[in-house]
């Protein structure tokens, strides 16, 4: 991407959120108070307002501004990879799709939000399944993932866990921040950061663009971000937050399953345009000492083009595509009562509706028509109580009743419990159920549509034990089940999607961390081995390794040079594809993955970074045919001002 288009896009960006912000004034899912400098101890994520991790029972891992620092990636899904328990499935590179699995489940089974905002969007034909690279790693300030069922705090779609990507928040003071970068195979990527925090008042603003280039033949995508938010505190008892969010993107590649750029017969690539635009508006109010109410909105919406050649000479996937458009509006009302950190309940209502609209074809020769429009309501109420009963012993317990229509109602709880053993030893321990909605493309496509489809549920247990061994040594290790009922499928012999029996999935994860005294040194592990048993023996899952295991390692090698490593090992895979022009099944080899970055601080505004891809230039396969990218470099530049 040259220069010319690099500015045009910022053009188009700034031009655009001036119509998304007045139109938006919807809610910042997230609370003022859950702003501020100790957000790194904060769980926003899983609760229905913010916690220590003390008073959090669930399986939780944060990756921080400074994890995501160290790790230096440009894709969403590789900073992922290196959290227990997800699961990562791709199509070879930046312009193939790439979607998170928590412990064995579905992809779309995960939910991924914005600030507290979904993005799944239930029209797509993965079923509501989110694809990561419409995020940019480098307006994260940092990431949650609540692993478990989430149906209890969430309703609908959180079956196996939820992801919440939450964006820069303001320091006091003013800061902002250009920042370029330029890679191999034509990689680009420039940014803008302005965020600053008074007394009653805060503010951040990021403008970026992005260029993947060409890592994978066939494989590129190109996008462009901006992020609003203000924040205003007119006094002690209330708060008000509003934010908008505005990302434009598009990306090419081999057809799914089609063999990609190794075995494919076609060059003809797949394309797809989208735009992604999410705002919020909250008001808090402090109303007594032991009541806090929570007033939120928020609006999703997305639009996406694609075309697909489909995989030729066969017909098994004819030439097809789709323009559709799909919208969330939620608002809710919570209320905090008690003391927290003793006995708290949440309690509040919850109003959602989705309409999804999509116009398709299927091209057999004749062009068939695939169109669907659907819309649903939900209404819902809950209780959450939670009791620290003493020193040691947290029980929590949520329960919530979601009525659809069409569905009827159902009912999601969770409990849990944290017990300090000792100083160094605490166990927790979650039991929990959950469901998802059919998807409007599982319900409604002409073909393949089945409107006597039932909710997909699921019932699971975890338990964990984490271990400060000393100030620089801490690690933990979970073990889970989940029971996933009535999964969603496509019958190939009915030609239609349908309920199947019963999928079983369980597994263990752990992680440990060390640094050394003078935390010059640091060390990050972590493993995931998970096992899956499909009732119907005959099948198996796809894009869910076995286990995998990393290490990641950072080195202050004096005051201005750094160093990090990253190192990651995948184990075996299936996958299926028809570029023969039958669907087979594959089992796809282990891989190794290692990178490298090299930080220099030229001086206090002046920061650069040299960075090195799979340093030993490691063959793997994503998919079939789809190789993972080679040996690949970047060099990138910050300057940073402020105080």
């Amino acid at each position: 991407m040259n220069n010319n288009k690099v500015k045009n896009r910022f053009k188009n960006i700034s031009h655009l959120s001036m119509n998304v912000l007045p139109a938006s004034l919807l809610l910042n899912a997230m609370p003022l108070f859950a702003q501020q400098n100790a957000i790194e101890q904060i769980i926003v994520t899983g609760t229905y307002n913010p916690l220590t991790m003390e008073q959090v029972s669930s399986s939780v891992s944060v990756v921080d501004r400074e994890m995501l620092g160290q790790l230096n990636k440009t894709n969403l899904a590789d900073v992922l990879q290196s959290v227990p328990g997800v699961l990562i499935e791709r199509q070879g590179g930046p312009g193939g799709l790439a979607v998170a699995s928590i412990r064995g489940g579905e992809s779309n089974y995960t939910v991924v939000m914005i600030d507290g905002i979904a993005m799944n969007d239930p029209g797509n034909s993965r079923g509501g399944a989110f694809d990561l690279g419409s995020i940019n790693v480098d307006s994260i300030e940092r990431i949650e993932i609540v692993r478990g069922p989430q149906s209890a705090i969430y309703g609908a779609d959180a079956l196996a866990g939820v992801i919440n990507i939450i964006t820069l928040r303001p320091q006091q003071g003013h800061q902002q921040s250009i920042s370029a970068s330029v890679g191999d195979e034509d990689f680009q990527q420039a940014g803008f950061s302005a965020l600053g925090a008074g007394d009653k008042t805060d503010y951040a603003m990021q403008a970026r663009v992005r260029d993947s280039g060409e890592p994978v033949a066939g494989s590129r995508a190109e996008d462009s971000e901006i992020n609003l938010r203000l924040g205003w505190r007119p006094t002690d008892a209330h708060s008000i937050s509003a934010s908008a969010r505005y990302f434009d993107g598009d990306r090419s590649s081999y057809p799914e399953q089609s063999g990609g750029p190794q075995f494919a017969t076609s060059p003809a690539l797949d394309y797809t345009d989208y735009t992604n635009k999410n705002a919020a508006l909250g008001w808090q109010f402090q109303i007594a000492e032991q009541w806090k109410s929570h007033l939120q909105a928020t609006h999703y919406e997305r639009s996406e083009s694609f075309d697909s050649p489909g995989i030729a000479p066969y017909n098994a996937i004819p030439p097809n595509g789709a323009d559709t458009e799909f919208e969330r509006q939620q608002i809710s009302w919570i209320n905090t009562i008690g003391q927290q950190g003793k006995l708290w309940a949440n309690i509040g209502l919850e109003n959602r509706k989705e309409e999804g609209d999509s116009r398709g074809y299927l091209d057999f020769g004749f062009v068939m028509p695939t169109d669907f429009a659907l819309d649903r309501t939900t209404d819902s109420g809950f209780l959450d109580l939670n009791a620290q009963l003493n020193e040691k012993l947290l029980l929590q317990g949520s329960v919530r009743n979601d009525d659809t229509d069409g569905f009827g109602c159902e009912t999601s709880t969770r409990l849990g419990l944290r017990y300090q053993l000792s100083e160094s030893i605490a166990l927790r321990a979650n039991r929990g159920d959950g469901y998802k909605l059919p998807s409007f493309f599982a319900l409604g496509h002409t073909l393949v549509g089945n409107a006597n489809l039932k909710p997909e549920k699921v019932d699971s247990w975890d338990a964990g034990i984490a271990w400060q061994v000393s100030d620089q040594l801490n690690t933990s290790i979970d073990y889970f089940a989940y029971d996933f009922r009535d999964p969603i499928d496509f019958d190939s012999e009915l030609f239609t999607n349908v309920n199947r029996e019963q999928i079983k999935t369980s597994g263990v994860e752990w992680q440990a961390q060390w640094s050394s005294v003078d935390n010059r040194v640091g060390l990050r592990g972590n493993a995931t081995y998970t096992d899956i048993d499909v009732k119907d023996s005959v099948s198996v899952l796809t894009g869910r390794p076995q286990w995998r295991a990393g290490v990641a390692a950072h080195w202050q090698l004096n005051e201005s040079v750094r160093t990090s490593l990253d190192y990651q090992q995948v184990g075996e895979q299936f996958a299926t594809s028809q570029h023969t022009g039958e669907a087979s099944l594959h089992e796809l080899d282990d891989y190794q993955r290692f990178d490298a970055n090299l930080f220099w601080s030229v001086s206090d505004s002046l920061d650069m970074t040299v960075s090195v891809e799979n340093l030993f230039d490691s063959s793997a396969a994503t998919a079939v045919g789809f190789p993972a990218p080679g040996l690949w470099w970047r060099i990138g530049l910050q300057w940073k001002t402020g105080q």
